[in-house]
This record gives C-alpha cells, structure tokens and sequence, in this order.
C-alpha cells in the first residue's frame, strides 16, 4: 500500500510539473503581461477565491445540514484555492491557458497564506471546529518547486527558442495528458469505499451543488476569452 501510495504522489508531481510546463511552453511574455495587468480579472479571481467560495462552501453545508466530518471536509475544501487542476482544465476546455496558469500560480500561492486563518474563522463560526495549521513555508516551496518554476522555465524556453517550445510542447502537453488520468483513475481506485459510500448522501449531493455553483459563479464573472 505505501508503495502504491507513492507511486500515486510521484504520478501526481509529474502531472503538475508536465502541465506547468506545457502551459509555460504554450506561452509569451505578451500573453503573461496581458493577465497579470488586468486589474479588474484579478479583482475578481481573488474575490471569488478567497471570499465567495469559502462562504458559499459555508452556506452549502448549513443548507444541508451536513455531519461534522463533512461539514469540516467542505469548509476546508472552499477556504482552499488555486488547485493544481486550473492549467489543465484550462488546456482541455480550449481556454485562456496562460490565464489560467498564471492565476493556478498566484492563487497557490496566496492561499497557502489565507488557508489556515479562513478554514479556522468559518470553522469557529460554523461551531464545528477550529484549530487548523500549516507549515506555509513549506507549501510556499512546493508552489514555487511544481508551478512556478516549470512554468518559468517553459516561458523563457518559448520566449528564447520558440521552435523548440512548438516541439517541445505536444511531448510535455502528452505526459500530462497521461499522468492526468493515472491522477484521477488513482483517486478512484484508491478511494473507491468512500465514494461507494456516499452515493446517494447529501454530503455527495452538497459537493455536486458547490462544483456546480462554484462553476457557474466562475464562468458568469470570468472576463477575456
């Protein structure tokens, strides 16, 4: 079991170095310059992140009045922003790849801050628990270690040697591709009990309806694109 635990994190570190990379690779310094001065995208990406999310994470889990342990588990999960899924959901869809890592980047790293004193103040408020702590070090290095410094050095590849980032770029655009399912076909192998046993539960009906909400609050108030 620990061997197969390890092998899912080190699939899961190939995934988002692989993503970071190609988005890198995929991107110009005009385009990175573009999203990071767009005051009002950003604005918004930190308002929905750090502020919308955690409360409606909140709301959802009162509304449904979700067992402690859920309760818990929902409330950590919107006081968390910038998964390492942006870049690659951003690829899939056909989107604002570069958008989208640079905001997969900074929201990382901003919420390995925000994290903790936002789980812990909708915890006390919520009545359901409190205490959360991070090493915010630590995570600082593993955003800087996985996104950001894949992602920089895809950049200056495209922006020093542009035919070789177009070669480059389908190989790494490939391996994250692989590694994105072996991630996902991990989790569900890995975890197939619990979501066996959440089937037809209200904490699996309180996940659905804060995806899908988070989704559409996203896509209402995205700006370019």
């Amino acid at each position: 079991m620990n061997t197969l635990h390890l092998l899912f994190n080190a699939v899961t570190v190939i995934f988002i170095a692989a993503t970071m990379f190609a988005a890198g690779l995929g991107t110009t310094l005009p385009d990175l310059r573009a999203v990071l001065t767009n005051g009002l995208l950003l604005a918004l990406v930190l308002l929905v992140n750090l502020v919308a999310l955690p409360l409606l994470g909140w709301g959802v889990a009162a509304l449904f009045g979700l067992p402690a342990p859920a309760f818990v588990a929902l409330l950590l999960i919107a006081s968390s922003p910038g998964g390492p899924f942006g870049a690659k959901l951003g690829m899939v869809q056909h989107g604002d790849v570069a958008a989208g890592a640079a905001m997969q980047v900074l929201l990382a790293a901003i919420g390995s801050i925000t994290f903790s004193p936002t789980a812990n103040v909708l915890l006390s408020a919520a009545n359901v628990g409190g205490g959360v702590s991070l090493d915010v070090a630590t995570l600082m290095l593993t955003v800087a270690v996985l996104q950001l410094v894949p992602f920089a050095v895809g950049l200056i590849v495209r922006h020093h040697a542009p035919p070789t980032a177009r070669a480059w770029h389908p190989v790494a655009a490939t391996v994250s591709n692989v590694t994105f399912l072996a991630v996902l076909a991990g989790m569900l192998v890995g975890n197939w009990r619990d979501v066996v046993a959440l089937i037809a539960s209200l904490s699996l009906l309180a996940g659905f309806l804060f995806a899908t909400a988070a989704f559409v609050l996203g896509t209402v108030l995205a700006t370019g694109p």
